[in-house]
C-alpha cells in the first residue's frame, strides 16, 4: 500500500516531468515542499516564478456539487490554500490536480484566451480545464527572468519592480 506522502511525491514528479517537457524549463520540488518560507510544491530553479504551484493527487477530488455546500470539499480547501500562499509570495495561484484513474486538471485565475473548453467558478475566481489543453493552447510565461524571490530577506529587497 502506498502512503499518501509517497503518492504526493510521485504526483509532483509526474508534473515536474510534464512541465519540464512542455515548457523547456528546469522544474523542481520546492525545498521542504512548501513548508518553509517559499510556498508551493514546485518551482523553476533559479528564476523568479510567477506562479505558486500546488499539486494534488487524491482518490477523490470532490470536484462536484458539494463545492457549493461544504467547506470541507477537497477542491475548495486546495484552492483556498494555494490562493493564500500565492498572496504571501506575491505570485499567481496555480493548482494542478487529479483523482485516481483521471486526467490532470489545472485551476488558474487566468481566463483562457485560446481555448474555450473550461469551467469558471466565479465566486472562487477559478478557471478549470485539462492541464494538457492549457499547456498546449495557452501562452504562459512562467518566470520573470533571473530575479529570484527571497521572502526571508527584508521586503524592500524582494518586491517586484512594478510594485
Amino acid at each position: 500500500m502506498v502512503s499518501s506522502r509517497q503518492k504526493g511525491i510521485r504526483a509532483e514528479r509526474q508534473i515536474i516531468e510534464i512541465l519540464s517537457r512542455e515548457t523547456g524549463l528546469h522544474w523542481e520540488q520546492t525545498p521542504g515542499s512548501g513548508s518553509g518560507k517559499v510556498k508551493g510544491d514546485l518551482r523553476v530553479h533559479g528564476k523568479h516564478n510567477l506562479f505558486c504551484v500546488e499539486v494534488k493527487f487524491y482518490r477523490d477530488t470532490e470536484f462536484n456539487s458539494k463545492i457549493f455546500t461544504s467547506k470541507t470539499n477537497n477542491f475548495y480547501k486546495w484552492w483556498s490554500k494555494v490562493v493564500r500562499q500565492a498572496q504571501d509570495m506575491k505570485q499567481e495561484p496555480l493548482l494542478i490536480f487529479k483523482e485516481n484513474y483521471g486526467k490532470w486538471y489545472v485551476a488558474t485565475v487566468r481566463q483562457p484566451e485560446n481555448y474555450k473548453r473550461y469551467m469558471h467558478i466565479a465566486w472562487l475566481g477559478a478557471y478549470i480545464l485539462l492541464l494538457d489543453d492549457w499547456l498546449e493552447k495557452e501562452e504562459v510565461n512562467w518566470t520573470n527572468g533571473d530575479y529570484i524571490l527571497r521572502p526571508w530577506e527584508p521586503s524592500s529587497d524582494w518586491e517586484l519592480a512594478d510594485s
